[in-house]
């Protein structure tokens, strides 16, 4: 485009501190609106980043000419926002879980669909550095055909004071962190069949699960998704992911402070990863803060080359599928068939 991309900023809460500052050093996109229930909120991402603040979306909608929307709201509040940006031609972007319930998701998609807009949702695990590293080993041919996968996030770091939500979400880490491992499970491994979940609540003041390990089986391999917010150590990693895909020929393992080693017929290499620096990333963060940068310039890249996003829409309704069939498979006691709820 001759100009930048003229966006706005739905909702400003905690994470939308670093969707704000990615855009900010980004010269292909203008922000000309903010918008929060709380209009506190939206004012002050407005005094600091700029465009107008909001508190209704709708009027958002009809005062702007914006050529696309950044959704970072709950999960509730997503398809009302989507389904507006569709109403005035207005492609979006949208924060993770999509929606509670397929229904809603698959109304979003169909939406953005029926106008021919780009929709894309903001998984922002598989662009992590490490992430992209770990793809870069298997994608070589090095560890031969993969057969084997954990993806492990355990942590007692208190998620709560942040994330209040979680308290009192009936579904809880399934929803908020093995959704991303899921996601990661088909970047590295392909597309499951099946999966079987088994969770437990250890912390008494939540309601819903704190602890979850999920096997999922593809066509020739097996990923296990291991998920803690109660697992104390003595070297705490939060918010680092841990990763082991086996190969055929060797292994690739992405371990605690970002180690990656690499077995294959070669011989054995290892490196300790140095995550992406910008002016506004801080540690622990930094690894979560730069992928927020690699979404929002795929993000930009996608509209300026009018390709499709790897997370788009239509893509993430198999990552809910997963997400809803953990779910159903710790209610059931039975295993969950991909693709059922599709």
């Amino acid at each position: 485009m001759s100009r930048p991309y003229r966006f706005a900023l739905i909702g400003c809460g905690f994470f939308a501190q670093n969707h704000l500052q990615a855009w900010a050093q980004m010269p292909e996109v203008e922000l000309v609106a903010t918008c929060d229930v709380n209009y506190e909120s939206a004012l002050a991402a407005a005094d600091r980043f700029g465009g107008t603040p909001y508190t209704d979306a709708a009027e958002l909608f009809a005062r702007e000419e914006l050529d696309f929307v950044d959704i970072a709201t709950t999960p509730p509040t997503h398809r009302m926002m989507v389904e507006l940006a569709a109403e005035h031609g207005v492609a979006a972007i949208c924060q993770k879980p999509l929606a509670w319930d397929m229904k809603d998701a698959q109304a979003m998609v169909a939406a953005m669909a029926e106008k021919d807009l780009p929709f894309m949702v903001h998984e922002n695990f598989r662009f992590q550095y490490p992430m992209r590293k770990v793809k870069e080993v298997i994608d070589s041919g090095a560890i031969g055909r993969p057969f084997f996968g954990r993806i492990s996030f355990r942590t007692a770091h208190d998620v709560y004071s942040a994330q209040p939500w979680c308290m009192d979400a009936e579904r809880m880490i399934i929803a908020d962190v093995s959704v991303h491992q899921f996601d990661l499970t088909r970047f590295f491994l392909g597309e499951p069949e099946r999966l079987f979940t088994d969770a437990i609540r250890v912390n008494p003041k939540i309601k819903g699960e704190d602890v979850a390990t999920i096997v999922l089986h593809l066509p020739g391999a097996t990923c296990i998704v291991d998920t803690s917010y109660e697992s104390k150590s003595d070297h705490n990693t939060y918010p680092q992911t841990f990763v082991t895909i086996e190969g055929t020929e060797g292994t690739v393992t992405l371990g605690p402070d970002y180690r990656l080693q690499v077995v294959s017929p070669e011989g054995v290499r290892e490196e300790t990863l140095v995550i992406p620096e910008h002016p506004w990333t801080s540690e622990p963060w930094n690894c979560i803060q730069d992928s927020v940068v690699n979404v929002q310039r795929h993000w930009v890249e996608c509209l300026t080359n009018k390709t499709t996003p790897e997370t788009s829409g239509a893509d993430t309704l198999r990552v809910l599928d997963l997400t809803l069939g953990a779910y159903q498979s710790l209610e059931t006691g039975e295993p969950y068939r991909a693709g059922s709820l599709l």
